[in-house]
């Protein structure tokens, strides 16, 4: 055995490995764990040279990995300062008739990352309202999948009507100007945003959607020595007919070792959001409430068909990447899952660890055929813990009842792993969507809602559960289970040391949990001073 770098002594280490042991202490060489045991056998590994880290009996656990995160947007999104997002109607109004006085007319107003479902009145402004506050400034209320203009913005492009169509969005959004980053902005905010997630004991990310601009960033920063997550990219491909190539293209400006960062997914986009009302159902939506303005009998979005989705499913099984979704409402799902059905009858996928992102809507139908397939669903507690309780309004009882059904995951042996669909904002809290994965093993342990509203008590599971989504779920989900996602020998030296015990705290206390100490690869990469 080589002589261990660093010994981390005098913890409380849940390995998470299949035995789920637990030991006082870990070696160190190079980035890797070499050892794991009690204190008095590790510290035998000592030589002169060795630091020894005494963990004071903190709980430790494997590096926590955020399976579906936005770090590339994330990090410019407040890189010149922090972003507005608007609890309230009122909150926004003020903010736009702010702006008016500072731009000239005619400049664009662009709130971006605005969801009815987030805002405390549970709708979009009005046009009326929008007109009040800025009739010399085109505004455009930003949901990405739906949103609300005012009179100028209408005018601007030729708009009439009520709420914007999507292809009214798309033309919308061709007259706004957006900031350009360039690569030393991104390096910048993703310094920025990698520390904060390092502040929770986050140490992996799998990038949604990944820019070119944005991975020469993180290959800069990476070559540099200042990157302090695990990435694995995400290309969102545009054409079947194109897609192999698109991805061959994108793999070429990938600067950096495998362990660090490397392009996995071939991604398409199915349906549009359960926070504007456009993902797509199987039944309409009941929105009693007017919170999306839609017409009677609307279900959603679909921008894909099985035939089109099974053209991307054999591109990406003929160049090796795994295959997967944005798919967030059931009727996108049966679509998604009818395509890899079909495309399974004539090869087999079983072993490609294809995946679903969202999926928030699965009975055990949908459940069993996952599960068949060996396919990887990639959810978010985050909407659940944030929107249930509005979503409740707005859903069938029966498409309600199996929403995020966490238990069932678990009893059914499905491969999932958790994460947040970080996309702005720094704040672990305030951004759109939170990112804080002690809130969100909270909310798999409770069913609580922010509110502190229990919704979904019947899908809670155990902590352990819950913290395997978070850890070996989510090294599963991208086959690097071999290397991370547990502390064991052999695998890389990515944990965190804990300030409160997550196991056996209250469960009040579980959303209150920080990283003390945050290892990746064996080097610190955050330190609460005053504990370490």
């Amino acid at each position: 055995m080589q002589v261990p770098d660093k010994l981390f002594i005098n913890g409380t280490i849940y390995t998470m490995d299949k035995e789920n042991r637990i030991v006082q202490a870990l070696a160190v060489e190079g980035d890797t764990i070499t050892a794991i045991g009690s204190d008095e056998e590790i510290l035998k590994l000592k030589s002169v040279n060795t630091e020894v880290i005494d963990l004071k009996g903190r709980t430790v656990i494997p590096g926590l990995i955020d399976s579906h995160a936005h770090i590339l947007w994330t990090g410019v999104s407040e890189v010149d300062g922090e972003m507005f997002i608007p609890q309230s109607i009122d909150e926004l109004l003020n903010y736009v008739r702010e702006m008016t006085s500072t731009l000239p007319d005619g400049e664009w107003i662009h709130l971006k990352n605005v969801y009815p479902t987030r805002l405390k009145e549970h709708r979009y402004p009005t046009v009326e309202e929008l007109d009040r506050v800025s009739p010399s400034h085109p505004v455009f209320v930003d949901g990405a999948y739906a949103g609300q203009a005012n009179s100028c913005a209408r005018k601007v492009v030729g708009l009439s009507g009520g709420t914007p169509s999507l292809n009214a969005i798309s033309l919308i959004k061709k007259h706004i100007r957006e900031p350009l980053y360039d690569i030393e902005d991104y390096k910048r905010g993703i310094q920025n945003i990698q520390r904060e997630y390092n502040k929770l004991g986050i140490t992996s990310i799998v990038d949604g959607i990944s820019n070119e601009i944005g991975v020469k960033a993180a290959g800069k920063l990476c070559n540099e020595g200042e990157l302090s997550v695990r990435l694995t990219f995400t290309k969102v491909v545009g054409s079947k007919e194109t897609a192999i190539d698109e991805m061959a293209r994108f793999e070429n400006i990938i600067d950096m070792p495998y362990k660090w960062g490397r392009l996995a997914f071939m991604k398409i986009l199915i349906d549009g959001g359960i926070l504007t009302g456009t993902s797509y159902m199987r039944r309409p939506y009941q929105d009693t409430l007017g919170m999306f303005g839609m017409e009677e009998g609307f279900r959603g979005i679909a921008n894909h068909d099985t035939e089109s989705v099974m053209g991307f499913i054999d591109a990406a099984y003929k160049s090796g990447y795994q295959m997967t979704a944005h798919c967030i409402g059931d009727g996108a799902l049966d679509i998604l899952l009818n395509g890899y059905q079909r495309y399974q009858d004539m090869e087999d996928i079983r072993d490609r660890r294809f995946s679903i992102i969202h999926g928030d809507f699965t009975d055990d139908k949908a459940l069993d055929i996952i599960k068949d397939l060996n396919l990887i669903l990639l959810f978010q507690p985050a909407w659940h813990f944030k929107d249930a309780a509005i979503l409740k309004e707005v859903l069938d009882e029966e498409t309600f009842s199996y929403f995020l059904p966490y238990s069932k995951y678990v009893d059914k042996g499905i491969y999932g792993a958790a994460g947040s669909d970080h996309m702005v904002k720094y704040d672990p809290l305030l951004s759109q969507n939170p990112y804080h994965p002690f809130w969100a093993l909270y909310n798999m342990v409770t069913g609580n809602t922010i509110e502190g509203e229990p919704i979904g008590e019947m899908w809670k599971i155990s902590r352990e559960d819950a913290l395997r989504f978070y850890t070996i779920g989510g090294a599963y989900a991208t086959f690097d289970e071999n290397i991370k996602g547990t502390l064991e020998p052999g695998k890389l030296a990515d944990f965190a040391v804990l300030s409160d015990n997550y196991f056996t705290c209250p469960e009040k206390n579980i959303p209150q949990i920080t990283s003390l100490l945050t290892v990746v690869g064996g080097v610190c990469v955050y330190c609460d001073r005053e504990e370490y």
